[in-house]
């Protein structure tokens, strides 16, 4: 900072200026001004959030219920889960099957109906009302919507529909001989909310500008070039937030099996799992280790393992599709 000491005779008189304050600082900041943006969900989540979080954490080191204070057995839940547990290992498997198909569902199938409604043609708004206002309704009411369709004998709407075809009803969720029929049944639900999905692609290509397609056009492209080489790369962001939502949803998946165990007569007896597990799915065997077994160390320790399953594969669809992005530039 220049001082008086440093003035030059007969120079203009200087002026000197002040460092701004710390809290001068803070106001200008534009990090300040975000963390005060998001201050309602961040407080929320410190006071309601973490704290939870700490003890189910905790207690999956316990041997815990609602009569008995927690008991600490160290690492014995986790042991179990992974070694013993004959139930999770049905469930992952049902998971791993439940999230795949669902996932390619609802990712297609929203961005095929997205690509179909962002051409312009009459009642296209129409149509996109549609089509996204029944993922609007709540899971329990989805759930006995479709355990009425998917109803056994000729009283469901399934099986009037194979009967159209001359196929015999199918008994979808109580057929003891086969009891993945269930979890097809539950899979068939997903396409119920393709709308959701379907309105965030629409906003994605929405924001493509039309002067790529009109460049690929006058270079003499084809629709699957345009597809593939504009369409894709640049909707990359959308697929990737799509994918992440409807991969964290799917295994978070909860009204729908319950709702069809509780058709199998099963949740009366105890078990939500459906028929020699067939719908056990991570969430209603939580369900059931904590408010039916009452062992909630157990269901703690359910949970942490379902919280680091589901990490994992959100890293890995970053990583994929990140790994995919850079590939393409680099050979372009």
């Amino acid at each position: 900072m220049i001082t008086s000491q440093q003035h030059q005779p007969g120079g203009p008189p200087l002026q000197i200026r002040k460092q701004p304050g710390v809290w001068t600082r803070l106001r200008r900041s534009d990090s300040l001004k975000g963390y005060l943006y998001i201050s309602p969900w961040l407080i929320g989540f410190l006071l309601l959030g973490l704290w939870p979080i700490i003890q189910t954490f905790y207690y999956s080191f316990t041997k815990f219920n609602l009569f008995n204070d927690p008991t600490f057995i160290g690492i014995k839940n986790y042991q179990d889960i992974l070694t013993k547990d004959p139930i999770f290992l049905q469930a992952c498997v049902n998971m791993l099957i439940y999230v795949v198909c669902s996932t390619v569902i609802s990712i297609a199938g929203g961005l095929g109906l997205a690509l179909l409604l962002n051409q312009r043609f009459p009642g296209n708004h129409f149509f996109r009302t549609v089509l996204y206002v029944p993922s609007l309704l709540v899971g329990v009411a989805i759930a006995k919507l479709f355990k009425a369709i998917f109803a056994a004998g000729e009283n469901g709407l399934a099986n009037e529909f194979l009967g159209l075809f001359h196929v015999a009803p199918v008994n979808w969720l109580g057929d003891y001989n086969r009891p993945w029929i269930g979890l097809i049944a539950m899979i068939a639900v997903n396409f119920w909310f393709i709308g959701g999905t379907m309105l965030i692609f629409l906003a994605g290509l929405k924001g493509i500008s039309q002067t790529y397609y009109e460049a690929a056009r006058i270079d003499g492209a084809g629709k699957w070039a345009i597809f593939s080489r504009i369409t894709v790369p640049l909707l990359a962001p959308v697929i990737v937030f799509n994918s992440i939502l409807t991969l964290i949803g799917h295994i978070q998946v909860f009204d729908t099996p319950l709702v069809f165990a509780s058709s199998q007569g099963t949740i009366s007896t105890g078990n939500p799992l459906g028929y020699h597990n067939s719908l056990a799915v991570f969430l209603t065997y939580i369900y059931r280790s904590a408010f039916i077994s009452n062992n909630y160390g157990y269901a703690s320790a359910l949970s942490v393992i379902v919280f680091i399953i589901t990490l994992i594969l959100t890293l890995i669809v970053l990583t994929t599709i990140r790994f995919s992005h850079y590939s393409e530039q680099d050979a372009g």
